[in-house]
């Protein structure tokens, strides 16, 4: 076994692997993120590529690639070293449960099924599938790449595998390969081409199926099962990842043939749906690879329609949205598959649109048809209301010309909406304030926003700093209390050295571990001194405006604002938009 893991280990990067389920970003010799094994804002996770491991100065764990992997899936050290044996290429001993059971033989039963499909493909009975595939362009080496297989149009030809290999019957049901009727077994995928799901760390969980000939319907998709949940999966991501990752961007298409034929033409970044709206958890999936999506649906209008509230989902998980409009009655696979289809389809791409512009262009004919005007207004707004303000506020100009009102009832309108959705989420219709305020042990372990943590690690390493800067200001940019604190003990005149031996009397170690995160961000910035201050001053200023201006928000809503609050309000609303663009 001991060789089996330094095989493994050679072959695999730890940045890789945890990339799968966490954001990094480089950090000097290092990569950060979120620990996915403990709450956090700012990010304490620190995986090494020299090393080969991770460690969390949050919560403590760490380790190397098996234990990530262990400790994220829930596996045992078997099934964890067989995953990670299959994700690198290497054939080893299979390890199980000692009762054979769980997840692990799922998984192998999948894989069993998929060598039998593809076995189908390229044998005697692959003549009609394969003459499918022809015509539709997919050549014998993109077959085998992309593991297409073919179900025969049997109704028990899976059923006798399973028991040719002594695989247990309701094992193969609870893969969702077979059903169980009223005579007993029965294959679910029948007469179809079969393309092989994975996710995104390679296991097989799934499988989608295309009818060739005869009647059903034209998808047919394995079922949720232990092992599948298709609101966490897509079709590709396993072979996508690495390209979305270096190249900052995904494609999401519709189909298994529209994602296997941009992967054909040069775009391997390309995922596609499985049947579904998009989801809050493909948005977490495809943000840790990159903050860049563009949808490529196919150009019906009823179709984009539908698809716009998975697109928000997107947006609101912080990934920046675009849409590609293809040309009239082509999906991505005809378009390519055309004369000078490659040309065109790069040039949809470089035209792609915001999220919100596309949204006010798709829906703008129907809010200008007096027959439509008031459903199309209420699905713009629904969509607009899900994302931040700021967001659309560069829009607000051509949203208030296209629903004849001004910017401000633009604002007021989708205030409504919002607050309409929260009374409907919450049981009881209070205002969300917290009951209390965290207790000091719970206000201990959450470290300040990372803005104001760098600004007290200048004045702590800079004495020309604390030299030009008024003690009150600083003090007043600061939200965290135990962080004004600091500044005011800094900018008293007291010596580092001094304050740090009495900080270490005393026992408090919040400030250390402060000064510590705080220097290893500052060194992340190649710039002077003056211009860290000055950067980090801007960011806290916006987000002091920004409060403010939250603030004076509700109380217009509210109706009891004054004239000059709700002039200062438009004011802030403009120097927050400037801001974001500069």
């Amino acid at each position: 076994m001991g060789d089996d893991v330094d095989r493994i280990k050679s072959r695999l990067d730890v940045v890789d692997i945890v990339g799968d389920y966490v954001k990094l970003t480089r950090s000097g010799r290092n990569y950060k993120g979120l620990c996915p094994f403990h709450e956090e804002k700012t990010p304490s996770f620190y995986v090494s590529q020299e090393r080969q491991s991770w460690h969390c100065f949050g919560c403590g764990k760490g380790g190397d690639i098996f234990s990530f992997v262990m400790e994220k899936e829930g596996l045992s050290f078997p099934e964890a070293l067989s995953l990670l044996a299959r994700r690198a290429g290497i054939e080893i001993e299979s390890y199980r449960r000692s009762d054979g059971s769980g997840k692990k033989t799922l998984f192998d039963i999948m894989e069993e099924a998929c060598s039998l499909f593809r076995t189908c493909m390229n044998g005697d009975q692959g003549s009609v599938p394969r003459g499918y595939l022809d015509r539709r362009m997919i050549p014998p080496q993109v077959r085998s790449s992309f593991e297409l297989g073919w179900s025969p149009p049997s109704w028990s030809f899976m059923v006798q595998y399973i028991k040719k290999k002594g695989i247990s019957l309701k094992d193969a049901e609870r893969c969702g390969l077979v059903l169980r009727g009223n005579r007993g077994p029965y294959d679910r995928f029948r007469g179809r081409v079969i393309f092989p799901i994975r996710d995104i760390t390679g296991r097989l969980v799934a499988f989608g199926g295309r009818i060739v000939d005869g009647d059903g319907a034209k998808y047919l998709n394995s079922p949720e099962t232990e092992i599948y949940s298709k609101r966490r999966t897509l079709y590709l991501i396993d072979k996508a990842k690495g390209a979305i990752r270096n190249g900052g961007h995904s494609i999401i298409v519709e189909g298994y043939m529209d994602a296997l034929r941009l992967h054909m033409e040069g775009y391997p970044q390309t995922v596609a749906t499985l049947g579904t709206a998009l989801t809050e958890d493909q948005a977490t999936i495809l943000k840790r690879l990159a903050d860049e999506v563009f949808i490529c649906y196919d150009a019906d209008q009823a179709g984009q329609t539908a698809a716009i509230r998975g697109m928000y989902v997107l947006q609101q998980a912080g990934l920046s949205v675009k849409v590609v409009a293809l040309p009239e009655g082509k999906d991505p696979d005809d378009l390519l598959r055309s004369d000078g289809g490659k040309a065109r389809f790069n040039d949809c791409l470089k035209e792609a649109l915001p999220l919100v512009e596309h949204h006010i262009k798709l829906l703008s004919p129907a809010i200008k048809d007096d027959r439509t005007r008031k459903s199309a207004i209420h699905d713009l707004l629904e969509g607009l209301s899900n994302i931040d303000v700021t967001d659309v506020s560069p829009y607000l100009p051509s949203l208030a010309a296209l629903l004849g009102i001004r910017d401000f009832e633009v604002l007021d309108a989708l205030e409504r909406v919002r607050s309409k959705r929260r009374k409907t989420d919450r049981s009881f219709d209070t205002e969300e304030i917290p009951s209390s305020l965290p207790d000091e042990g719970q206000q201990s372990q959450e470290m300040p926003p990372l803005p104001e943590i760098a600004l007290i690690s200048l004045l702590w390493s800079e004495c020309d700093l604390r030299r030009k800067c008024d003690t009150r200001e600083v003090v007043e940019l600061l939200s965290d209390p135990r962080l004004k604190l600091m500044a005011s003990s800094i900018m008293m005149g007291e010596s580092p050295s001094s304050l740090e031996k009495r900080w270490l009397e005393m026992g408090e170690t919040f400030q250390l571990r402060v000064l510590a995160r705080g220097g290893a961000y500052l060194d992340e910035f190649t710039q002077n001194s003056d211009w860290k201050w000055r950067h980090f001053c801007h960011l806290l200023y916006r987000q002091k405006g920004q409060m403010r201006y939250n603030e004076l928000r509700v109380k217009m809503l509210k109706g009891e604002a004054t004239t000059r609050e709700i002039r200062e309000m438009e004011d802030l609303r403009q120097k927050l938009v400037s801001q974001k663009g500069s």
